[in-house]
């Protein structure tokens, strides 16, 4: 007997569903502790939302990220962004090696994703690009040395759209000694910005519990037995996420651990297009 999810999903991996777009973030960090904090990249808990009104730029840490004159490394960024009125767009940037380049606009309210599309030889980045606040508010994504595209386990819905979340997914390593839990937690903060970083209240949807030990995972609660585990709605009845609410997978462990995880989630909507522009 044919799933109609099955169909839903292959349906949606192929773009095939009007004004429906599959999402599917994903990250590493390689120092989960004790309290809760996102998964992402750069090992430490990521700034949500981003200020309003702040300038963001993009820097590289290796002279090769260049795109004028192009050098070996990663040449242009597409930094995906919601605005003010929490449309999203998407700016291509190109690089100057380790010379700040500001994003043309202004007043971003969240940074979803960023994505090498234009490299040298090296077909990669020479070095960790980072896109954060030019009055130190914060980082926001960082693409590591070595990759194409920034790590964050995070994402928000454009306005006049709706998420369905279907699942997550995580793999946990420790890298301290000594037994102890491991959670993976999907959260989920309405827009009510204040214009403080980290201002909003992270609510818990669901949780996947992984029991580990000192170098291995033995079992799960809520997923699959073994170093994987994953998490499905009952039913695989979709999670329903209104517009503007940020959606993310938390981590923390009973002793250090390296976690990788990632979500699927198809966004629905119309009149939030992509902009392509150039700095």
């Amino acid at each position: 007997m044919v799933d109609i999810a099955d169909i839903q999903s292959l349906a949606l991996a192929a773009n095939a569903v009007t004004n429906v777009t599959l999402v599917q973030p994903y990250a590493d960090n390689a120092t989960i502790g004790t309290t809760a904090e996102g998964i992402n990249n750069t090992n430490a808990d990521s700034v949500f939302p981003v200020i309003a009104g702040a300038d963001i730029d993009i820097v590289s840490a290796d002279t090769a990220d260049d795109g004028a004159p192009a050098g070996t490394g990663a040449q242009i960024v597409a930094v995906t962004y919601l605005d003010d009125n929490f449309n999203q767009y998407t700016e291509n940037v190109t690089l100057n090696g380790t010379t700040e380049v500001e994003l043309t606009e202004q007043n971003i309210t969240f940074i979803q994703k960023a994505e090498i599309t234009a490299t040298g030889t090296g077909l990669a980045s020479a070095g960790a690009i980072t896109i954060a606040d030019l009055t130190g508010g914060g980082v926001h994504a960082v693409i590591d040395a070595g990759s194409r595209d920034s790590g964050n386990c995070a994402w928000m819905i454009p306005a006049g759209h709706t998420g369905y979340i279907h699942g997550f997914w995580g793999d946990v390593l420790p890298v301290a000694a000594g037994a102890g839990v491991c959670e993976l937690i999907l959260q989920i903060a309405y827009a009510g910005f204040s214009g403080v970083a980290n201002s909003e209240t992270w609510r818990d949807i669901a949780k996947m519990t992984i029991v580990e030990c000192d170098d291995d995972i033995v079992s799960a609660t809520g997923g699959n037995a073994g170093n994987v585990g994953s998490f499905s709605f009952p039913g695989n009845v979709p999670f329903v996420v209104p517009a503007k609410t940020m959606v993310r997978l938390a981590g923390r462990a009973g002793v250090a651990s390296a976690m990788n995880c990632g979500f699927s989630m198809s966004v629905q909507g119309s009149g939030s297009g992509t902009t392509i522009t150039d700095s």
